[in-house]
Parts: structure tokens; C-alpha cells; sequence
């Protein structure tokens, strides 16, 4: 069996993704750790929110400044390498963080070695190993995959809350650095295959003569777009729907970073216990992982972009019930609606850049688009902390955030399907 998915007529792109599976349920508590043990390091330092979420900022500044030499990096070396030496930083990260007594501890195990370290073996990487190995299967292969993500946080979130009561902030640090070691390091080093020429196999596995060569499952539905020509990352950053899909992302993870480094000492302000602050974050990753499936399945036959529109429509309704939360009904109802919203909004924007610009330069696009992606998203921790600390409450903060979320909500709108130049010469040549 194990021979046949490393032969030519075999598949190796599901073993990848049940690699990919484990390495995001890994990778999910380094990227959310920072908002369960902000209160903590409050409290013990008695540091500012405003001052410790500048950490987070140079954490998603440098990684975005980082981007555009990790895509060429990635192109050439390849993905494999770059997610083991990637995940090797933000190990190190994760165990200076475990011993860290200063301010400027924070900042370099945070700011740069996770930074750095996401940055090279994160997202980008993951991406592109799927966008490498499914084309028209591309939808359902991301949802498996960064469902996981957020079904981690069904354990992940609560156990970690559980972890700090029980043997502190420092030792579940150093069981976090463990793990991550194991599962974002060893074995994507032992079993991640780049690509699928590199076992003479296809994108999306072997096909058959009938329907024209593919299988009838890896055939485009009417109702879904893919690109007829590839883009090169030239002639993708000179449309105007790059633009406004990068505009939609930095919105969207500037209200991410604000939320969510800042939501359990929001849950704490409204005197909600850990266990269940650690709950309701549970209950939101099981949401967003019920949705992340469910939209690899609708990406088959459904435009992506329509899909995004319909996410955000449910993130502003979800978002405003937070504002008025006052039970623990309305916050599980925030925590659910909102996390569907983010679980849609997570699969399509990883579909959107490959369907409307190809699989070719893909970390290219991406690279040289996510300085600007994160520049924007790195103000979102600092300013809602700095805000909590003048007003002494995050509700000033979260109406900012809403208003930025609802002008997200009309750039994804606008941003429809570009049309390759080759395409438009053509269309001139055929009205002339």
C-alpha cells in the first residue's frame, strides 16, 4: 500500500494532508497562546496589554516583511525545508518564552523567533503543499486541512486554560514547545513529499480516459471558477482584484488580532471564569471547524467568492452581538456565529488567490502581497489594548473593530474574477 502511493500511478497528496492535519492541530496553540497568557503576564509583570501586544506587532511585521524572500525561498528550496527550519525558530520561540522574566524576552521569543519562525514554516508553506497537490480538489483537501484547526481548538483551547490552573504558564509553555517539535517539525520532516512530480504523480491523482481524462469528481462544476490562464506575479499585482482580496485579508486579520489577543481578558473583564473562558473558546473552535468542512464540500460546486460574500455577512451580525453580550447566551451565540464566519472566511481566502491567479507563482503572489497584509493586521493587538487601557473597557475598541469589518465586507464584494491580458488581447482582436 505504502509503495503504491509513492509510484507513478499511486497518490501521495492524502498522506501530505494527513501530515498537514496534525501540523495545524499543532500550530494552533502558537498562534493563539498569545491571548490565553496575556492575562497571566499582566497580572505577574504587571506590564500594560498596550506594551505586551507590541510583541504580537513585531511578531506580524517581521513575518510579513519576511514573505517576500520565504515564497522565493519556498520556490527553490521547497516546502519541506522550509517548514522544518521554520518550526525549529518558533520551538526555540516557544522555550525562551517559558523562562522569559523581562519585557524584551517577550519581544524576542514572540516578535521575532515565532514571527520569523511562522513566517517560514507556517501558512505559506501549508498552502502551497495543498495548492502543489489538488487543483479541482483544492477546496475539500484546505477544509480537511485547516479544519483541524479549528476542531484543536475544541480541546486545545480548554486544555490549555486547564494546563495554566494546574501546572502554570511557564511549564505548559515547555509542553507546547514539545509538541510543536513533534508534530511541526520531525514528522513533517520524515513524511512531507513537495509536490507531486517529484514522484512522477498529478495534481490530484491519477485519471482515467473517461470524461476527457478526469475523474467525474475532479470535474469543474458550472457554478465554480478557475483561472484558464495561469498569472505570473507580475501580471497578477496589476489587477485591481489583488488588491482588493489583499484589502479584504489585512481587514480581516487586523480585526482577528485584536479579537482574539485580547478575548479572554475581554471574557475576564466580564467576570468569566478561565474554565469557562476556555469553554466559549472551545465552542468556537468547534464552529469554525464544523464550517471549515462543510465549505470544502460547497467549494465543489460553488464559487468561492460567493461563499466569502455570505461569511462576512455572518462575522458582522456575529461581531455586533459581542458588543451587547451580557450572558454567557450571548456570547456562546457570538462564539458560534462568528466562528462559522471565520471557518467560511478561512477556506475561501486560501482558495480565492490560486482559483483567480493559478497554482504556478502562487507563493510568489503571496508573498510579495503579505508586507502590506500584515503591516495593516500587526496594528490590531497594540491599538485594542492601548484603547482598553485609556477607556478601561474594549467596547470603544470593538465598535473600531466592527467599522473596519463591514468596509472588509465591500472590498471582498467588489473583488470578482480579473481577466488574464492574454484573454483580453484576444477579446480586442475578435471585437475589432
Amino acid at each position: 500500500m505504502a509503495l503504491k502511493m509513492l509510484s507513478k500511478d499511486g497518490f501521495y497528496g492524502w498522506t501530505n494532508l494527513a501530515v498537514l492535519f496534525f501540523f495545524n492541530v499543532a500550530m494552533m496553540p502558537m498562534m493563539m497562546a498569545f491571548a490565553f497568557f496575556l492575562p497571566f503576564w499582566v497580572k505577574e509583570f504587571g506590564w500594560s496589554r498596550g506594551l505586551a501586544s507590541g510583541a504580537q506587532t513585531v511578531s506580524i511585521i517581521l513575518s510579513g516583511i519576511a514573505a517576500p524572500m520565504v515564497a522565493i525561498f519556498i520556490m527553490k528550496q521547497g516546502t519541506k525545508r522550509a517548514i522544518v527550519i521554520g518550526n525549529i525558530l518558533s520551538v526555540a520561540g516557544l522555550l525562551m518564552l517559558a523562562f522569559q522574566k523581562h519585557i524584551w524576552e517577550l519581544y524576542l521569543g514572540v516578535g521575532v523567533f515565532l514571527g520569523l519562525g511562522v513566517s517560514i514554516g507556517g501558512m505559506l508553506a501549508m498552502m502551497t503543499v495543498i495548492n502543489n497537490w489538488f487543483v479541482m480538489k483544492r477546496p475539500l483537501a484546505l477544509s480537511i486541512s485547516m479544519a483541524s484547526m479549528g476542531f484543536s481548538g475544541v480541546i486545545v483551547q480548554p486544555s490549555m486554560m486547564a494546563l495554566i490552573d494546574s501546572v502554570g504558564w511557564r511549564s505548559t509553555y515547555l509542553i507546547l514547545a514539545a509538541v510543536a517539535f513533534l508534530f511541526c517539525v520531525v514528522v513533517p520532516g520524515l513524511f512531507l513529499i513537495n509536490k507531486p512530480e517529484d514522484l512522477g504523480q498529478v495534481p490530484d491523482g491519477p485519471v482515467s480516459e473517461k470524461s476527457g481524462g478526469m475523474e467525474p469528481e475532479a470535474l469543474p462544476h458550472k457554478n465554480v471558477y478557475k483561472t484558464p490562464v495561469e498569472f505570473t506575479a507580475r501580471e497578477a499585482l496589476r489587477t485591481r482584484a489583488l488588491w482588493l482580496l489583499v484589502a479584504y485579508g489585512a481587514l480581516q486579520f487586523f480585526v482577528m488580532q485584536g479579537l482574539f489577543s485580547h478575548q479572554i481578558a475581554f471574557l475576564f473583564d466580564l467576570g468569566i471564569s478561565s474554565k469557562k473562558a476556555g469553554f466559549i473558546g472551545g465552542i468556537f473552535g468547534a464552529a469554525m471547524g464544523v464550517s471549515q468542512l462543510g465549505i470544502g464540500f460547497l467549494g465543489l460546486r460553488f464559487k468561492m467568492h460567493s461563499l466569502a460574500v455570505g461569511s462576512m455577512v455572518l462575522g458582522l451580525i456575529g461581531f455586533s452581538i459581542l458588543l451587547f453580550a451580557d450572558s454567557m447566551t450571548l456570547i456562546l451565540a457570538y462564539a458560534v456565529i462568528y466562528g462559522i464566519s471565520q471557518g467560511i472566511g478561512s477556506i475561501a481566502m486560501g482558495n480565492l488567490f490560486p482559483d483567480y491567479f493559478g497554482r504556478t507563482e502562487f507563493p510568489k503572489i503571496m508573498g510579495y502581497t503579505m508586507p502590506f497584509n500584515t503591516f495593516i493586521s500587526s496594528m490590531g493587538a497594540p491599538i485594542t489594548g492601548y484603547i482598553r487601557d485609556v477607556s478601561g473597557s474594549y467596547i470603544p475598541a470593538f465598535k473600531i473593530l466592527l467599522v473596519l469589518l463591514a468596509v472588509s465586507f465591500f472590498c471582498i464584494l467588489f473583488a470578482k474574477p480579473p481577466k488574464h491580458p492574454s484573454l483580453k488581447s484576444i477579446g480586442s482582436s475578435q471585437a475589432a
